[in-house]
């Protein structure tokens, strides 16, 4: 009776969870994301956070206020302008009296002021817009930068780029960034910032006179650090992942596993050898590995029960198939980390030849 109750609410749960459904979830949230930042650059690198529109706005999202604004004060001159020679023509130069001479001054006045006013906020809204695009260039790859090198894209005072990057966290432009350093320095987002805080407590309170030598050691430090962190955290994840495939007797799904574990390997080993990689890869050791091995450790509870249960066996098979479809999707990031790679040798053979040619050196001279 006890065996039958609790098969009864282990039905219940499996009822209400598609195992097939994470693995596809999983795929399909890799999938966009290569697509968004491919469509939005018309390559195959890799999205860094400055695409990524949890982070950072993707569109400057008060460029519709500065277009408006200058509507606005077109159309200002415009009618204020219009108000007056009417009011003019049709009052003043006929009657002539005090109040009418006031009412035209102020009709001036709203003709001048009030379009000025907007065409001053409308050239505010645009700089902030295109400062923001060339901040966004500026950062590429990076989450963090020394606030020198972002005046310097802008040209422009340190001073009055703290002053702008502050505007645009207030206003909606950055989601999940901070000034740090004695705003020396701008951080993207918040797993760099948690990064940043771990390793400012391991450097002396005393700060030298060569601080700009300083910022750019730490902005190292924290792009090598977060791959450290990517690296142990996926290294644990596949710990429990090997772990369960060792107890496991199905040798079908213990290839699947193997293919999991050998693409994860080859993404951590990349990460290891390109630090500055660890910017993609956030879902990588935070979402998707941990649920793969999470996934791996179900199976082998389930196929520890030794039932014929038709739910049980169902939801077996749906995560045999959930993890090949994150081993086929882990395929495609590892094939992203390095397409820069394959791009950079491709433009250094394509100087080489170059070269040759400007030399003589190339194949049909030395036939010759």
């Amino acid at each position: 009776m006890s065996d039958n109750k609790n098969n009864f609410k282990i039905n219940d749960i499996l009822s209400d969870i598609d195992f097939d459904e994470i693995g596809n979830t999983i795929k399909d949230s890799v999938n966009a994301t290569i697509r968004s930042f491919t469509k939005s650059k018309g390559s195959k690198e890799n999205l860094p956070q400055t695409r990524n529109n949890e982070v950072c706005a993707q569109k400057p999202p008060e460029l519709a206020k500065a277009k408006t604004y200058k509507v606005f004060s077109i159309l200002s001159a415009i009618g204020f302008g219009l108000a007056s020679f009417i009011f003019y023509v049709d009052e003043f130069a006929f009657m002539g009296g005090f109040d009418s001479f006031l009412f035209l001054i102020f009709l001036i006045m709203m003709t001048i002021g009030l379009p000025y006013v907007f065409w001053k906020a409308s050239k505010e809204y645009f700089r902030l817009t295109n400062n923001y695009v060339r901040f966004i260039r500026e950062l590429g790859n990076n989450t963090v930068i020394s606030i020198r090198d972002l005046a310097s894209s802008v040209a422009q005072s340190e001073e009055k780029t703290v002053s702008d990057l502050m505007k645009m966290m207030k206003r909606g432009y950055f989601y999940q960034a901070r000034i740090v350093e004695d705003d020396s320095l701008f951080i993207l987002d918040i797993p760099t910032f948690r990064l940043y805080k771990e390793k400012s407590k391991e450097l002396p309170q005393a700060r030298t006179s060569n601080k700009e030598e300083e910022d750019e050691v730490l902005v190292e430090d924290l792009s090598f650090e977060r791959a450290k962190e990517i690296i142990n955290q996926g290294k644990n994840s596949l710990d429990r992942i090997k772990l369960s495939q060792a107890r496991t007797n199905d040798a079908n799904f213990r290839i699947n596993v193997d293919k999991l574990i050998k693409n994860s390997v080859d993404i951590l080993n990349i990460v290891e050898k390109y630090p500055d990689k660890s910017y993609a890869l956030n879902k990588f050791s935070d979402y998707y590995l941990p649920t793969a091995a999470k996934l791996v450790e179900t199976y082998n509870d389930f196929e520890m029960m030794r039932t014929n249960d038709k739910k049980i066996v169902n939801s077996m098979n749906q995560i045999n198939e959930s993890i090949l479809t994150i081993a086929e999707a882990f395929d495609k990031i590892k094939v992203e980390l390095l397409a820069d790679r394959a791009m950079d040798v491709k433009t250094d053979i394509d100087t080489i030849n170059l070269l040759l040619n400007q030399e003589g050196y190339a194949e049909d001279d030395w036939e010759s």
